[in-house]
């Protein structure tokens, strides 16, 4: 008959005293040690995130509220009031007709009076110089003054103020004249508010 063997395998296990009691009190520690740095961590992040929170709305407001003191109040808009003097619609033209007594286109003036009065359109060689007086008279405007105005091809060429010291005035203006290639002349005599008294407009034409 065979032998029957019995197998007998050891076991080793810990003393119950120093070796369990060191493994517990070593995992005990590891364990409690993570979660109290794990809550000081969130709590640390936490106040760091509401303190910025809190600054950063305070600056917000308190730039806020410097930006609207800090505006000026704007003043109400105001409009020009138009040249009363340009303006037509306020100015009426005014009536001179009755200050004029005479006005004409002359070659010379002579004893405060004019010698003839220029046919037009007036005659002229390419070469040739004229001088033209214009001469007018007025009534009614004593201690005032006029202007005689010059004007060729829409361009002002000269213009002579005259103090006006009796009542009737005579007075003349006197303008050379060339021939050019465009010669639309115009004189005029305006008083001191630029109302026109009186005007002659006149063209030169070769010989």
């Amino acid at each position: 008959m065979p032998e029957n063997k019995n197998i007998v395998i050891k076991v080793k296990y810990p003393a119950a005293g120093k070796t369990s009691g060191k493994s517990l009190s070593a995992s005990g520690i590891t364990t409690e040690w993570n979660l109290k740095r794990i809550g000081l961590a969130l709590g640390s992040v936490l106040m760091v995130l509401l303190s910025i929170f809190y600054f950063t709305d305070s600056d917000d407001k308190k730039s806020d509220g410097s930006a609207q003191l800090a505006l000026p109040k704007q003043a109400p808009e105001t409009k020009s009031q138009p040249d009363t003097v340009i303006n037509a619609a306020e100015n009426p033209k005014v009536d001179n007709s009755n200050l004029v007594v005479r006005a004409q286109l002359t070659r010379e003036i002579k004893k405060s009076e004019p010698v003839d009065t220029i046919a037009l359109p007036l005659k002229i060689d390419k070469k040739e110089t004229l001088w033209i007086h214009y001469f007018i008279e007025l009534k009614g405007m004593k201690g005032k003054a006029v202007f005689h105005e010059w004007w060729l091809n829409g361009e002002l060429i000269s213009r002579k103020k005259v103090n006006i010291s009796a009542d009737p005035w005579r007075t003349a203006s006197k303008q050379v004249i060339t021939y050019t290639t465009n010669n639309d002349w115009i004189v005029r005599v305006v008083d001191e508010s630029r109302n026109k008294l009186a005007e002659q407009s006149f063209n030169l034409e070769l010989k």
